[in-house]
Formats: structure tokens, C-alpha cells, sequence
């Protein structure tokens, strides 16, 4: 599980987004009180598999926005107040490395080994181990297009889990904001977090990534 040092840096980067939208002192605030729900918060953390599920970091992340999205909605914002932090904190971190260097990471994460890989973590999820687990398959078309198609969503069943059903229309925005980076071209239009059948992460090298009508008040262009 990525750890305390991690959320705390999170959170200072988080900060000055923070403090734009809601005040330098509420900034402040919902940053100590984050840092305090840290612990609490991991301990009811779901467990999918740990480092056999490459999901696992996923969901180390996920309870990061949770601990937070608690301490902001506690004095006084919203789930677009905390993924929009959340966003800025992630497209800068990740746009650190060079732009030829995502764009390798890119195709890396497409190449036959890779997607060979995920055949196979798709087919252990179909094993239902673990009830908070994802659930999910594989899709391949001959137009390059490769599918990653997610019947049950750990993300959402840990939002509901937790009362937090206010940040699942935002469950993917991690997904576009690495995709447009990587230039993936993925479109994660399709959502069970906007109450759609099944979660749908496309993907397709070289096209201009699908930016989800209800992102785009977070992600800027």
C-alpha cells in the first residue's frame, strides 16, 4: 500500500489548488483534518489481491481522495473541489517525466506482452476472490482499438461503501488525465459511475483523448 509520506506530499501539492478554490484558510483546515482521517480511513480500505492485482496502487490512490473528499466536504465543498484538486495534483506529477518518454510508457502499455497481461489479470478477476475486487474483461478490435471493460468497479463499490457516492460521476478522470499524457487515446465516456451498464476504458494510440462532458468542469483543456 503506498504510504503516509505519500498522501502527506499529495496533500501539499493539493494545497494551492485548494486554497483557489476554497480560501487560504479552509485550505488550510481541510488539509490537517485530511491528514488526521488518513489512518482511519486506511483501515477500512477493501482488499483486492494486493500486488497480484494491478489494480492494487489504483485503489492505494483512491483512498487518498477519499480521506480527503471527507475533511472537504467538512468545511463546506464539494466532490468537483476535491477531483479537481486531484487532477492538477496528478497531470503535474506525471507530466515531470518528458513528453517522449509518456509517449514510450504509452506504447509500452499497449505493446502484445502488455495486453497479453491484462488477458490474464481480466481472467482472474472472473474468479471472484475478492468481493471489493473488480470484475472485468478484455476487448480487442481490428481498428487497434483495445477495451478494457469493467462489469463490477472496486473504485465505485468503495465509494458506496463509504457514503461517497458524490465523487463516482468522477471515477475515471485519473484514466484521461494519464491517457492524454500518454497519448493513449482513450474515451471513458461509459461509466457505472454516471449509471451506465458497465465501465468502458477504450483505448486507441495516437487519438485525441475523449475529455467526459462531466470532467470537463475539472480537467482543463
Amino acid at each position: 500500500m503506498i504510504g503516509r509520506w505519500m498522501f502527506r506530499r499529495f496533500l501539499r501539492s493539493a494545497g494551492p489548488i485548494l486554497a483557489n478554490d476554497l480560501g487560504y484558510q479552509g485550505a488550510r483546515l481541510i488539509l490537517a483534518d485530511a491528514t488526521d482521517l488518513y489512518d482511519s480511513t486506511r483501515a477500512r480500505a477493501p482488499y483486492i489481491g494486493g500486488y497480484r492485482n494491478i489494480f492494487t496502487p489504483v485503489m492505494a490512490i483512491n483512498l487518498w481522495l477519499v480521506a480527503l473528499h471527507r475533511s472537504v466536504v467538512a468545511h463546506g465543498g464539494s466532490a468537483e473541489n476535491t477531483i479537481r484538486a486531484s487532477q492538477r495534483v496528478a497531470d503535474q506529477w506525471i507530466a515531470r517525466l518528458p513528453g517522449f518518454v509518456l509517449r514510450a510508457e504509452g506504447r509500452l502499455l499497449m505493446s502484445r506482452p502488455s495486453r497479453w497481461f491484462l488477458r490474464r489479470q481480466a481472467a482472474r478477476s472472473q474468479e471472484r476472490r475478492y468481493p471489493a475486487d473488480f470484475v472485468w474483461s478484455t476487448e480487442e478490435s481490428d481498428d487497434g482499438e483495445a477495451s478494457l471493460l469493467f462489469d463490477e468497479c472496486a473504485v465505485n463499490k468503495y465509494y458506496e461503501a463509504e457514503g461517497l457516492q458524490d465523487l463516482a460521476p468522477y471515477c475515471n478522470f485519473f484514466d484521461v488525465t494519464y491517457s492524454r499524457l500518454m497519448n493513449m487515446g482513450v474515451d471513458a465516456s461509459h461509466t457505472t459511475g454516471l449509471g451506465c451498464d458497465q465501465c468502458a476504458l477504450r483505448y486507441k494510440l495516437g487519438r485525441t483523448t475523449v475529455v467526459p462532458v462531466r470532467l470537463r468542469s475539472v480537467i482543463r483543456s
